[in-house]
């Protein structure tokens, strides 16, 4: 195409200037990535002229997509065209609009596959529209594409995003250009009408669904792999033993008879062949799950011989008396809790490489829930990450020493995470399952090191392991996700239980930091407690998991945090608009403020109208809340009681569960059973000092919190009006 032809229009108020004079076409031979990073790397990387852009040397090992290939295009034009623009965008700050331009950096090479594609697609829609070269594009051209691509929001914001920048880049693309601004004066989520939400659009996973893969991931973890290793090690024993016998015809046949001999004294089956061989096995029948056939592989581990093939039929015959065995190693397997059975048959050869592969998930999983750390910042984990430190309180902190990538240079920023100890457990494991010489999660597959990948799939895949081994007729262990069941009551009193059908929860990586957020969010105070699902007594506070780490998850938590306070909120205002009771000094002014929403709202009592509008009308309140166990504190400084021995305590404010009698105090029904809880300990210990004198002072000041909760029992219980 003559660059001559290119239309150039006036530029729009506030746009960057369209495409100027033509510019010199850049050598085949020319580096692909900035200089910054060939001498970083201390190779010079994919050329200009290549087919193919490879770029895996110089971007982290989880880097999904690292290999740009341009014989997908149309024609040398199209192709010039994309090598010209993503060049450019690799080395140049160019703002797309007047909106954009504070923000405006150069392409991050992890990225440049991603904005090949999208390039590609718009290439492709515009050629299919009329349009084959850039220069013919119309607007007209632009809202037919547009209209084509708004059914997936984000990824049509994505592909707005690209041709304005193909716009501002224009200058320096010698062979075709846009002779338009794409929308200008507009960003892509607006072209697109796409409204950002105040809620992370992240999905979180069910709390029916998060728990038993979680108990079973620390499972794996902590019982689970003991079996597992152990396995490992007699097959490595039983391999060096075999290597090392030679065997003459008749020492075979001796060494065939002590085998089954001992089988027979044991009362145990002959080995059977794996169930995923079973098409190897052409006449075999399966009974009871178990293929009746010798398993060659683990009978020759067994005996320490080489080749069975010729002692098949004595093998059969042994069977036929003996009967077939699922397992075959001698290791044996530990019970699981909930039914003291072992939690598998025994493992052998081909069973222990899959369980290893469940072993590296769990390990994930434990890992990435109990840090909330990104999926990349936990697969690029050192081999070196796990230290402790002594912690302000005496304790010892567990702690993760990692690199964060998101927003951050290509090499990435180093972050420590505050963890469990049970994520130092599961690091201990991958050091000795995995043999990779940099990192945590990489291990060697035949003659090269691989970075474990693909971990939707993999967690997918434990998830149905799991529930072969664990379900109980009629029951799932980690049952479906049923959420999207016409008729599910989803209400507050409904059956925690799911009902039955649905589908098989979806996982992605992104959910497990969004659901940890969310329950940290949702404990009082921020704590994640370990009763159920963790299957630890211990408990780690907010700042155990985000405080001190530079990936932003502090954010996260307090955007649910937020979100948080703002579901408590609504349910004092429903409790309150029907008729709950309500106490302590700022009862008054909290419930005046919630007769005004109610005013404004039009409701009746009893009723909650439009509770979008509610949230909107009660959001003021969450800026004092601080929800408490025995009372919640909507604090205003002038008149807290806390405040007047901050300066002694040195605590930060406010101090909950403190002051019962505090003007910022507002107790309801919620409250309740706490209060009733916290006086029968009290009571509880007074009897407990029977014959064990308490000092004066100490057994006072415990019938005076007795009698101060029993007062405030039976002002939640009483329908006059508590004082302020």
């Amino acid at each position: 195409m003559n660059n001559a032809l290119l239309v150039q229009p006036s530029t729009p108020a506030g746009e960057p200037a369209l495409a100027g004079p033509a510019i010199d076409p850049i050598p085949g031979d020319a580096n692909v990535l900035p200089e910054h990073l060939i001498a970083a790397a201390g190779q010079r990387g994919p050329r200009f002229g290549d087919d193919v852009w490879d770029i895996r040397p110089f971007v982290p090992r989880t880097t999904r997509h690292t290999r740009v290939d341009f014989t997908t295009l149309d024609d040398e034009i199209a192709i010039r065209t994309a090598k010209e623009y993503l060049h450019s965008r690799l080395r140049r700050a160019i703002p797309a609009s007047h909106l954009s331009g504070p923000s405006t950096r150069p392409l991050k090479i992890t990225a440049l596959p991603r904005e090949f594609l999208q390039l590609r697609v718009i290439m492709q829609t515009l050629t299919r529209l009329g349009a084959p070269r850039l220069a013919d594009v119309t607007r007209n051209h632009l809202e037919i594409a547009l209209a084509e691509w708004k059914d997936h929001p984000s990824w049509a914001t994505g592909l707005v995003g690209v041709l304005k920048r193909l716009a501002a880049h224009g200058p320096f693309l010698s062979a075709d250009r846009l002779a338009i601004h794409p929308w200008p004066g507009r960003t892509g989520a607006a072209v697109v009408g796409r409204t950002r939400s105040p809620e992370n659009a992240t999905d979180r996973i069910p709390e029916h669904v998060i728990a038993p893969l979680i108990k079973a991931a620390i499972f794996y973890v902590e019982t689970a792999s003991h079996d597992i290793l152990a396995a490992q090690r007699e097959i490595a024993t039983l391999t060096a033993a075999q290597g090392n016998r030679q065997l003459g015809h008749g020492d075979v046949a001796a060494a065939v008879e002590a085998f089954i001999s001992r089988r027979r004294a044991a009362g145990r089956g002959i080995p059977a062949a794996p169930r995923d061989h079973l098409h190897r096995c052409r006449d075999d029948t399966v009974i009871n799950g178990i293929v009746q056939t010798p398993g060659h592989g683990v009978i020759e581990l067994l005996t320490g011989v080489g080749d069975l093939v010729r002692w098949q039929h004595r093998l059969r015959e042994a069977a036929d008396e003996l009967g077939y065995e699922e397992g075959w190693l001698d290791t044996p397997i530990s019970p699981w809790p909930e039914t003291g059975q072992p939690w598998r048959p025994r493992l052998g050869p081909w069973a222990l490489t899959k369980e290893l592969t469940h072993l590296r998930t769990a390990c994930w999983i434990t890992i990435a829930y109990l840090s909330g750390m990104r999926d990349g910042e936990v697969r690029e984990l050192g081999r070196d990450c796990a230290f402790t430190e002594p912690g302000d309180d005496g304790r010892t902190r567990y702690k993760l020493r990692g690199r964060v990538f998101k927003d951050r240079r290509l090499t990435g920023e180093e972050a420590e995470w505050v963890v469990l100890e049970i994520v130092h457990q599961a690091v201990a494991i991958l050091l000795r399952i995995n043999d990779d010489p940099t990192h945590l999660f990489g291990y060697r597959r035949g003659s090269k090191h691989r970075l474990m990948s693909e971990v939707p799939k993999r967690i997918s895949r434990f998830r149905d392991h799991c529930n072969d081994l664990f379900s109980t007729p009629g029951t799932l262990y980690i049952p479906d996700d049923t959420a999207t069941l016409s008729g599910a009551d989803t209400s507050a009193g409904a059956d925690p239980r799911p009902p039955a059908g649905g589908t098989p929860w979806a996982f992605n990586t992104r959910q497990f930091r969004r659901t940890l957020a969310w329950h940290i969010a949702h404990q009082p105070f921020g704590v994640v407690a370990g009763a159920r699902q963790y299957k630890h007594t211990q408990i780690a506070v907010f700042q155990g998991y985000a405080g001190t780490s530079a990936s932003g998850f502090a954010a996260e938590v307090a955007a649910e945090q937020a979100l948080a306070q703002l579901d408590y909120l609504e349910d004092l205002y429903r409790d309150w608009n029907d008729g709950g009771r309500s106490g302590g000094g700022a009862a008054r002014r909290v419930d005046a403020e919630f007769d005004r929403i109610r005013r404004e709202l039009g409701d009746l009592p009893g009723v909650v109208a439009r509770p979008s509008r509610l949230r909107t009308m009660l959001a003021h309140l969450t800026k004092t809340l601080h929800p408490g166990v025995l009372g919640d504190c909507f604090y205003q400084r002038e008149t807290a009681l806390c405040a007047q021995r901050a300066s002694t305590l040195g605590r930060p404010l406010p101090l909950l569960n403190m002051c019962s009698t505090c003007p910022n105090a507002r107790r309801s029904a919620v409250h309740l059973p706490r209060l009733t809880t916290a006086r029968d300990q009290a009571r509880q210990a007074l009897q407990l000092a029977d014959g064990k004198p308490l000092p004066p002072l100490q057994q006072a000041a415990l019938a005076n919190h007795v009698a101060e909760l029993e007062h405030l029992i039976t002002l939640n219980h009483s329908t006059e009006p508590e004082p302020a």
